[in-house]
């Protein structure tokens, strides 16, 4: 028996409540599925594509928050 089959037999006897929740769980292995697809490729040319249009210049730089000292341990 095929999954399809097997997953209409199981399905044709439970309430509609729970097909409802089986109904949102394959829409959203549908949509992490298409998600992926579109991932797919270079990080760093995802990484150009996504900020290819940011103006960069005239940005405020803001000043250094951390110390460039290491953290003074308690001996």
């Amino acid at each position: 028996m095929t999954t399809e089959k097997r997953l209409y037999q199981v399905t044709k006897e439970l309430p509609e409540s729970m097909l409802s929740e089986i109904l949102d769980f394959a829409e959203f292995l549908k949509q992490k599925k298409s998600i992926g697809k579109k991932q797919i490729g270079n990080i760093a040319q995802r990484i150009h594509r996504r900020f290819k249009n940011l103006e960069g210049e005239g940005l405020p730089i803001p000043e250094r928050q951390l110390s460039r000292m290491p953290p003074q341990w308690d001996r």
